[in-house]
C-alpha cells in the first residue's frame, strides 16, 4: 500500500509526457488566440487612424483600379468596366450608369458592334478613327487626345488606333437603355470569341432574311478570326480607314448630329495660376443636353486645390486621368456623428463621453429631432481612381506636390444645375446681408466674419494646404 501510495504521489508530481504536451499545446493556442485578437484590434485601430473605415476610406464614394474588371482582354487591347454603383447613397443618382475604360495598342482594330447604352466618352491619350453606322449611312470621325463625343445607343461602331507606336485610351460613361445598370455588346460578325448574334437565329429565318444559303451565311458571319474582339490590322488598312474620317458632323442638322468636340482645344471656362477648368455643356452639344449631362476637365496645378463647393442638382462621376492627391467631402449619409479626431479624443477620455453621446442622440430621436452632423469622407486618389460626388455635398480636391492633377468629370443631371462655391472671391456666403450676419455669427463676430470671407483673393482654384505661402504670410 505504501509503495502504491508513493507511486501515485510521484505520478502527481511528474505528469506524463503526453499530458505535458497537451497542456503546453492548450497554453500556446490560448496565447496565439490572444495575440491574434490584439493584432486584429491593432489593425482596426490603425485603419481608423489612416482612413480605412467606411467614411474615411472613401467608400462608397471612391473606387480604385482594383474595382475594375476586364470585360475584354487580348494581346492588342482591353476593355475594363467599373463595378456597379450599388450602395444606397449613390445608387439613386448614378446607379444606372457604368464607367468603362478602353485601351487599344498601336494599329489595333475593334470589331463592329453595338451597345444597348448611350456612350459619352473622352479620349485620354492617342488618336484613332471611329466609324458609325446609323440612320442608313456611314459616318467616319478622326478623334484625338482631348476630344469628347456621344455615341447613341444602337449605333454599330468599329474603330482603330491610327498611331504607329502610341496606345489609344478612352474613358467613358455608359447609360444603359434596356436594363438599369447593365449593358451588353452585340457583334453582327464573329466566330467563337466574339460570337455573332446571328448564331442565335434558326437557319430557316436567316436563309429567308438574307435570301442566301446557310453555308454561305456561315462563311460570312461566323468564320473564325484571330485576335478576338480587339485584333491588329496592317498599316495599309489603317491608312485606308483614316482617309475618309473627318472632324465635322454629317451636316443633317438633326438632333442627333454626331461630331467630336475638343474639350482641351476650346477656351477654358476659368483659368488662373492654380488650375484650368474646361467644360462641354448641353448648349454646345445637343447629345449631352438630351442626356442631361455635362463633361468637365479640371487641370489642378501641383500643390493647389479646388475651392470647396457643391452642385445644386448634378451628381458628378469623376475619373482621375493624371497625377495624385486627395479629395474630401462632407457627407451626412455615412455619419455616426463623430469624426476620426473626435473618436481619438473619446479613446483618451474613456467611454463615458461616447455613452453620453449615444444617450443624447437617442433623446433627439425620441423628441423627433435630427442631429445635424456630417462625416468627413476622405481618400487618396491617383490615376485611374473614380470619385462620386452627390448633389449638394460640399467637396474639394487637392493636388499632390509632385505633379499636376487632371480630373475628368461626367455630371449627371446637369441641365438645370448650378455650381455653388463656398470659399474664395466668389463664395456665395459673401452675399449674406448685414442683419443676417449679426444673427448668424453674433453681433460682435460679424466684422470678423467679413474679414474671413474676404481673406481669400483667388476663386475656384486656390493655393493648397501645402502651398508655398502659409496662412501666416498672407
Amino acid at each position: 500500500m505504501v509503495k502504491k501510495t508513493t507511486t501515485s504521489s510521484s505520478m502527481a508530481r511528474s505528469p506524463s509526457p503526453l499530458l505535458t504536451a497537451l497542456l503546453l499545446s492548450l497554453c500556446f493556442l490560448s496565447l496565439a488566440s490572444t495575440a491574434v485578437g490584439w493584432s486584429r484590434r491593432g489593425e482596426r485601430e490603425e485603419d481608423e487612424r489612416h482612413g480605412g473605415g467606411r467614411g474615411e476610406g472613401g467608400r462608397p464614394y471612391h473606387f480604385g483600379e482594383e474595382s475594375f474588371r476586364h470585360w475584354t482582354r487580348t494581346r492588342h487591347g482591353r476593355f475594363s468596366v467599373l463595378e456597379r454603383f450599388s450602395d444606397e447613397p449613390v445608387v439613386g443618382a448614378v446607379g444606372d450608369y457604368r464607367v468603362a475604360v478602353l485601351e487599344a495598342a498601336p494599329r489595333a482594330f475593334l470589331q463592329p458592334s453595338h451597345y444597348d447604352a448611350d456612350e459619352v466618352f473622352y479620349v485620354k491619350e492617342g488618336e484613332g478613327v471611329i466609324v458609325l453606322l446609323r440612320d442608313g449611312k456611314r459616318e467616319s470621325f478622326c478623334v484625338r487626345e482631348g476630344d469628347a463625343m456621344v455615341i447613341p445607343a444602337g449605333a454599330i461602331v468599329y474603330s482603330a488606333n491610327t498611331h504607329s507606336n502610341k496606345w489609344f485610351r478612352v474613358v467613358m460613361l455608359l447609360n444603359p437603355v434596356s436594363t438599369p445598370g447593365h449593358f451588353e455588346e452585340y457583334f453582327p460578325v464573329g466566330g467563337d470569341r466574339p460570337e455573332s448574334f446571328f448564331s442565335a437565329f434558326s437557319d430557316d429565318v436567316l436563309q429567308a432574311a438574307f435570301n442566301t444559303r446557310r453555308e454561305e451565311l456561315e462563311k460570312v458571319f461566323e468564320r473564325k478570326r484571330e485576335g478576338g474582339e480587339i485584333s491588329t490590322a496592317p498599316e495599309e488598312q489603317i491608312r485606308e480607314l483614316s482617309k475618309s474620317c473627318s472632324r465635322g458632323g454629317g451636316g443633317s442638322g438633326s438632333e442627333w448630329e454626331i461630331k467630336p468636340s475638343s474639350l482641351t482645344g476650346k477656351r477654358p471656362s476659368f483659368s488662373n495660376n492654380h488650375g484650368k477648368l474646361f467644360e462641354l455643356t448641353g448648349d454646345e452639344c445637343r447629345h449631352l443636353k438630351k442626356l442631361d449631362m455635362l463633361i468637365g476637365l479640371a487641370n489642378i496645378t501641383r500643390g493647389s486645390m479646388m475651392a470647396p463647393s457643391y452642385s445644386t442638382r448634378a451628381t458628378k462621376v469623376a475619373v482621375v486621368l493624371q497625377g495624385n492627391g486627395y479629395f474630401e467631402m462632407a457627407c451626412p449619409h455615412v455619419s455616426g456623428g463623430r469624426s476620426s479626431e473626435r473618436r481619438e479624443r473619446e479613446r483618451e477620455h474613456g467611454r463615458r463621453r461616447e455613452e453620453w453621446g449615444r444617450e443624447e442622440e437617442q433623446e433627439e430621436e425620441e423628441r423627433g429631432e435630427k442631429a445635424r452632423r456630417y462625416k468627413k469622407v476622405r481618400a487618396q486618389v491617383r490615376e485611374g481612381s473614380v470619385i462620386v460626388i452627390p448633389a449638394s455635398h460640399p467637396a474639394t480636391i487637392v493636388a499632390g506636390e509632385g505633379e499636376n492633377l487632371a480630373v475628368l468629370c461626367f455630371a449627371v443631371g446637369a441641365n438645370h444645375d448650378e455650381k455653388v462655391f463656398l470659399a474664395g472671391r466668389n463664395s456665395l456666403l459673401k452675399q449674406l446681408d448685414d442683419p443676417a450676419k449679426k444673427l448668424v455669427f453674433g453681433g460682435s463676430a460679424a466684422r470678423e466674419a467679413d474679414r474671413v470671407l474676404a481673406a481669400q483673393p483667388e476663386q475656384i482654384f486656390l493655393r493648397g494646404p501645402h502651398g508655398d505661402r502659409s496662412v501666416s504670410d498672407m
